[in-house]
């Protein structure tokens, strides 16, 4: 059977036995089946919450409002969800020097004007007051701590408002389980220790992609978040061409929730059993632009395949490595268990991508079909660079056999592949 692989701008085609072949594993999302949600229906789920609750009823008239967005990290659509709220808000008697957004970077750089105005478009960061969040500002809030002992430092100007609002995209996420709610909270809009503390959990065994249950960080996301009191929230979920899927607001949890089960729904696979071979694609061009994007279909790979198998991945990596921490701790540690203790004592953002990779390479070898250098793959990154599929697949197959099975993900940087529980 012949498989088509997006490779950058390009594609690539791997032929592979029917003997071999368990399948071709792919979302439930597609657009052409997906009935996107207009704009006027975000209006609708602002009238209608999920938990029943009435946004009129949640505002005064002079209430000081502080409505949190995320950052250019994420692909929130905040530009199409804020004149929806606003105009609500304005209806509502509510004037807009009352009115402050603040961009929930975490320990992220600060958005700069241009971005923001991408973001949230440029009548809305003319109109209102529009500040980056700042983790290392001296006047955060502290909230207490969560039964981790993660303090909850948060912005003030959030804390103190009359009213709390909160928008956000839920998607898959390595160690939170999903993006989304409390991340709004923490880390968005908390203070550097708060999230240094939070992320340090990464290596909890429940601590991974898709999942909450016994996922310490989730919990404690949780937690932060209840100390918040946010007062309204807007959860999207989003499809592969970036068009809403899913839309829930009202109480933060309840939202959260409510997208949670509609990603499930669209981008968990389950399969029967793992595969001695698996065959990933990121998605082509963005999602392969670097080695650090590239990393998450790495990862989600990876469920499937069998101990001591191989993962052959087919990513571009036009940009080369993509993020200096990552590129820092790939070089300087070399094992799982350095990689887990400076998680533990030092997480820096990026860090958490060198850990996943080792972890990795610990079940299975990779074969790495890139434009970055040979040399380069093989050490730091302990990799094995190949030029093309084919050669890639006969290193697997003499690897593990000529009746060795395959697994192929297209689209692995969206698609989480999961074993059927016995």
């Amino acid at each position: 059977m012949e498989v088509e692989l997006k490779y950058g701008e390009k594609a690539f085609y791997a032929n592979i036995s029917d003997k071999n072949l368990l399948g071709v594993i792919s979302s439930k999302n597609n657009p052409s089946i997906e009935n996107p949600i207009p704009n006027l229906d975000i209006g609708y789920a602002i009238n209608n919450p999920v938990d029943k609750s009435c946004f009129d009823k949640l505002f005064d008239l002079n209430d000081k409002i502080c409505i949190v967005v995320n950052d250019n990290t994420r692909i929130t659509p905040s530009k199409e969800i804020l004149p929806v709220l606003l105009n609500k808000l304005t209806n509502l008697g509510i004037k807009d020097e009352n009115i402050e957004i603040i961009i929930a970077v975490g320990s992220h750089r600060p958005v700069t004007e241009k971005e923001m105005e991408e973001l949230l478009g440029k009548e809305i960061v003319n109109r209102l007051v529009v500040e980056n969040h700042d983790c290392q500002a001296d006047d955060l809030a502290f909230l207490g701590n969560t039964h981790l002992q993660t303090p909850v430092e948060l912005n003030r100007k959030f804390v103190e408002a009359d009213k709390r609002i909160t928008i956000g995209d839920v998607a898959l996420h390595y160690y939170a389980g999903y993006t989304g709610g409390r991340k709004s909270i923490l880390p968005g809009i908390s203070s550097l220790k708060s999230i240094q503390k939070n992320h340090s959990n990464l290596i909890h065994p429940d601590a991974i992609t898709g999942n909450l249950d016994g996922n310490v960080i989730h919990v404690d996301m949780t937690e932060a978040a209840e100390k918040a009191n946010v007062d309204f929230s807007i959860s999207v979920v989003l499809d592969s061409d970036k068009e809403i899927v899913e839309i829930a607001t009202g109480n933060i949890f309840a939202s959260f929730e409510t997208c949670v089960k509609k990603v499930d729904e669209l981008f968990k696979v389950y399969v029967d059993k793992p595969a001695d071979i698996v065959l990933v694609s990121s998605g082509g061009f963005p999602k392969d632009i670097n080695l650090y994007q590239a990393q998450k279909a790495i990862e989600q790979a990876q469920t499937i395949v069998k101990p001591g198998g191989q993962l052959i991945v087919i990513a571009e990596c036009r940009d080369g490595i993509g993020h200096k921490v990552f590129d820092t701790w790939m070089r300087e540690y070399k094992t799982l268990e350095e990689l887990s203790k400076q998680v533990q004592t030092n997480f820096k953002l990026g860090g958490h991508k060198a850990y996943y990779m080792r972890k990795t390479m610990q079940k299975a070898d990779i074969i790495l079909v890139s434009e970055l250098d040979s040399e380069l793959v093989e050490d730091p990154f302990s990799m094995t660079p190949s030029d093309c599929i084919e050669d890639a697949l006969e290193l697997a197959f003499s690897k593990m056999g000529n009746d060795a099975s395959v697994w192929t993900l297209p689209i692995g940087g969206e698609t989480l592949p999961l074993i059927t529980p016995s």
